[in-house]
């Protein structure tokens, strides 16, 4: 057996590592690594410089909100600066929606502002004003900006809410404009009221993206005009609204807030109504449905336009209580109705002057044409015998023009008028004052009705020649006539709006045309105006002023109306006047409803009322007349 040390064979020696395959691997890692930093710059670069305003729209679009701002309303004025319509500051209480956020689904923060708004009321001492209705209709569709809860604080509100120690989180107390009506009930009609309007399109051209409506995620609400000057001026009175955007987050509450364009104020409507004229002619009309129109002679100015009943224009603010227009709407005595400028009437024996003119010139009767009236014009007998007549108030006996028109005799002018005759005659005459079309005013008004019927007998024309039958007008179209009798024949636009918000007054006339009267016609009929007032057979005696020269014309308009099942003849009641009668400065109409008596007694102590007041010298005269009869009268 063969012995020895045990052999061991030694390892192997490692391999050298490889350098070139390393740097390879290693190169390959960094290539890597390069290229997609390389694509996290290239695509970052086109995020943040290439589709920047992409991102950047649509970033804005989920998160920005565009606000419209209502602006103040312009104020209406009368000629000499009075206030008819103007704003003042309203208190109001707001909430937040985002600070009164609970958690879980949206019915539970509808629930938390539902409770405070009631707290606050209880509080306050006052009704609510919203909803729960409409706080969830705002929490889900308006929620970022605050929610008016109450408006329109006293001052006690307001101090009382001020000095809460424990007011509900997210409450602000605001102001903002609200409207106001200074003199309540004055000029009524005229000046109308507003209620809650939307916005409106610019004019073309002007900033047509800022406001166009479309782009609006939230708006305030405009006032609007709904009647009145209020509603034709709204141009001008509205002004235009401003914008600020939101920023809200994710949930829709807002966050930031970017003031934009800031709200233009409305401009300034100037009426050519004197308020003290009009408040004169309102209490003359008193109780009665009744109107009066004055007008300035000299340029066709409206001085008053005075209708009533009326309404009280402060209770539309800030919104009109449904009870209050409700009974209003049903009234009978329909105060919404501007008998001044829309009501229609028969006119009656106030268009007289204008028939005579125009009889005059046609040749259908002489100055020196003299008829005999004994009380009616008959137009013969019936099938069965009777009498067809139209009767008068008493028997004038031998009558010229002048005579005619101082006592207003029917069967002088139902005789007049069969000469004239409709068509080219009477018709033609009427149109030519303007009767059968709204005259351009600036506001809403009626155009009356003349006739235009194919089947016309003689009966027909004698009715319409005392201004009865189909013939319809308004006060402002009859006063319109007189300011043309007045001026001697020509036809003036009556303007109601000085200045329409531009700044600038036009006080020149509009002249529409000139009248074919004679001027010897005229001086004839005017004088016959004059007797009317000034002479003791005159029907407009009740309308005279001591030491003013008038020329009037009375009227009493009969109709039948049906009365619980029963026709009733009723009447209404007309004076026209212009004064100084030799050079005439105002023009007036007035006219009383359903009137006890006829036009001299009910609708001329009226006229005379508002002479007093436009020509104060001749009240003045009066009083120190009726002054020194009273020192004179024994015992005194």
């Amino acid at each position: 057996m063969r012995g020895g040390p045990l052999s061991v064979r030694s390892p192997s020696p490692a391999p050298k590592p490889d350098g070139a395959g390393a740097a390879l691997r290693l190169g390959l890692l960094g290539a890597f690594m390069l290229a997609a930093f390389g694509f996290l710059a290239a695509r970052l670069h086109t995020f943040q410089v290439v589709e920047n305003d992409l991102y950047e729209g649509r970033q804005n679009r989920i998160s920005l909100r565009r606000v419209r701002l209502p602006a103040t309303r312009g104020r209406i004025l009368d000629r000499n600066g009075a206030v008819l319509a103007d704003n003042r500051p309203s208190w109001c209480i707001a909430f937040y929606i985002e600070e009164l956020r609970a958690a879980g689904p949206w019915s539970n923060t509808v629930n938390r502002v539902d409770g405070e708004i009631d707290r606050t009321a209880a509080f306050l001492g006052r009704e609510r004003e919203v909803s729960r209705d409409a706080i969830a209709r705002h929490v889900h569709a308006s929620r970022p900006i605050p929610l008016v809860a109450f408006s329109d604080l006293s001052d006690a509100e307001l101090a009382r809410f001020c000095e809460w120690d424990a007011p509900p989180p997210g409450s602000e107390v605001f102001v903002r404009a609200a409207r106001v009506y200074p003199e309540k009930d004055l000029a009524c009609h005229v000046v109308g009221y507003v209620g809650r309007g939307e916005p409106k399109p610019p004019p073309p051209g002007e900033f047509p993206d800022e406001f166009d409506p479309s782009r609006f995620n939230y708006f305030f609400h405009d006032l609007e005009g709904r009647s009145g000057i209020e509603r034709t001026g709204d141009a001008a009175l509205a002004g235009r609204g401003g914008l600020e955007t939101l920023r809200i987050d994710a949930i829709g509450y807002k966050r930031e807030v970017y003031p934009e364009i800031a709200p233009e104020p409305g401009r300034d409507v100037v009426l050519t109504l004197d308020a003290g004229l009009q408040r004169a002619a309102e209490r003359a009309l008193g109780t009665n449905r009744a109107a009066a129109v004055v007008l300035d002679v000299r340029n066709g100015d409206v001085l008053a336009l005075a209708s009533s009943p009326r309404y009280d224009l402060s209770r539309f603010t800030p919104s009109v209580p449904a009870a209050y227009y409700a009974r209003l709407s049903a009234d009978p005595s329909a105060p919404f109705l501007n008998r001044a400028a829309s009501g229609r009437y028969a006119p009656g024996s106030v268009v007289k002057p204008v028939v005579a003119l125009a009889a005059l010139r046609a040749g259908a009767i002489a100055p020196d044409t003299h008829l005999f009236c004994d009380g009616k014009y008959s137009f013969g007998t019936d099938a069965q015998g009777r009498e067809i007549a139209i009767h008068c108030t008493g028997w004038h006996g031998d009558l010229d023009v002048r005579g005619a028109l101082a006592v207003s005799c029917n069967p002088f002018f139902n005789e007049t008028g069969i000469r004239l005759g409709w068509g080219t005659g009477l018709r033609a005459a009427f149109d030519a004052v303007g009767f059968g079309r709204a005259p351009r005013v600036g506001l809403p008004v009626g155009g009356g009705l003349l006739p235009d019927r194919r089947h016309w007998v003689a009966r027909d024309t004698a009715n319409v020649a005392m201004g009865q039958g189909d013939l319809l007008a308004t006060p402002l179209q009859v006063a319109i006539m007189t300011m043309a009798l007045a001026n001697r024949g020509t036809l003036v636009q009556p303007r109601l709006v000085r200045d329409p918000g531009t700044g600038v007054v036009h006080d020149e006339r509009v002249v529409l045309g000139r009248l074919d009267w004679n001027e010897r016609d005229m001086d004839l009929v005017r004088e016959g105006m004059r007797d009317a007032v000034r002479t003791w057979r005159g029907t407009g005696r009740r309308a005279a002023v001591e030491g003013l020269d008038v020329a009037g014309k009375t009227g009493t308009a009969q109709y039948r109306a049906k009365v619980d099942g029963v026709w009733e003849r009723r009447k209404h009641a007309w004076m026209i006047a212009y004064a100084p009668a030799d050079a005439p400065r105002y023009a007036l109409a007035v006219l009383v409803e359903d009137a006890p008596n006829g036009g001299g007694t009910d609708a001329g102590p009226i006229v005379r009322e508002l002479l007093l007041r436009l020509f104060p010298e001749a009240a003045a005269a009066e009083a120190a007349k009726a002054a020194a009869s009273a020192a004179a009268e024994p015992g005194r």
